[in-house]
């Protein structure tokens, strides 16, 4: 009868009402972990930003579309049909665009020297280098701190101030080579593990040069990378 017609057109017009609210919470899930990453965003990563825009563009025009395509007169089947593939496209959604806020390895540039000289990491690099880094240095310098020196880790500000620089591969790696007090004045080899110390330090013994290179770039890659965490010591590892 006519009673049952309108409750039926009654249940129709709210399936139709969630499944556009389910597309409208898909796009606003997108641009709130767009906003999310953008502020978050390493320097380093314009090309994997660029790349991801269009995903993103990509994903908006096809929610568009499919709010487009709920007719209101459509059977009561489809329109359930509708809502689940308004709720799945918004969790597609969400999972296309929340990438990763670290930047690709082969866009993070280390700097080498202090002649503008930079270099990228591989993965296999990288994982090595960690390896390298963990074995070696990790038991005083875990997460980059200092577990000797609290005032002087390895994060980039201190890198930098000290003399000579050590924000750079090759700084480092003189450093470990011969090291030297943060002023530069006075050397350190009996104290920290070195090349020059290797007598004193059994660790040191096996190092080679790109041994030290891999661990040099490895610092700087997670000064790079997670600068908020590195530096910080054990209160973030």
């Amino acid at each position: 009868g006519p009673r049952t017609f309108e409750r039926h057109r009654s249940f129709h017009r709210v399936e139709v009402a969630m499944s556009k609210f389910a597309v409208v919470c898909g796009v606003a899930g997108l641009c709130l972990v767009s906003l999310s990453t953008g502020f978050v965003a390493p320097r380093s990563n314009a090309a994997g930003s660029s790349a991801a825009a269009p995903s993103r563009a990509v994903a908006a025009e096809a929610a568009a579309e499919a709010w487009a395509g709920v007719e209101p007169e459509a059977p009561a089947f489809g329109g359930a049909l509708r809502f689940l593939a308004g709720a799945a496209l918004g969790a597609m959604l969400l999972v296309s665009s929340a990438g990763p806020a670290r930047a690709d390895l082969e866009d993070t540039l280390i700097p080498v020297d202090g002649k503008g000289k930079t270099a990228t990491l591989t993965k296999e690099q990288l994982v090595r280098a960690k390896r390298l880094f963990n074995n070696a240095c990790a038991i005083c310098h875990v997460g980059g701190g200092n577990r000797t020196n609290q005032n002087v880790g390895l994060g980039m500000e201190e890198l930098q101030g000290g003399l000579p620089t050590r924000a750079t591969v090759e700084g480092i790696v003189n450093f470990l080579n011969a090291p030297v007090t943060y002023d530069g004045l006075k050397d350190v080899s009996e104290t920290h593990p070195s090349i020059k110390s290797a007598d004193l330090f059994p660790k040191m013994r096996s190092m080679k040069q790109q041994d030290l290179v891999d661990i040099s770039m490895y610092i700087l890659y997670q000064n790079f990378t997670i600068p908020e965490k590195w530096g910080g010591g054990k209160q973030y590892y």
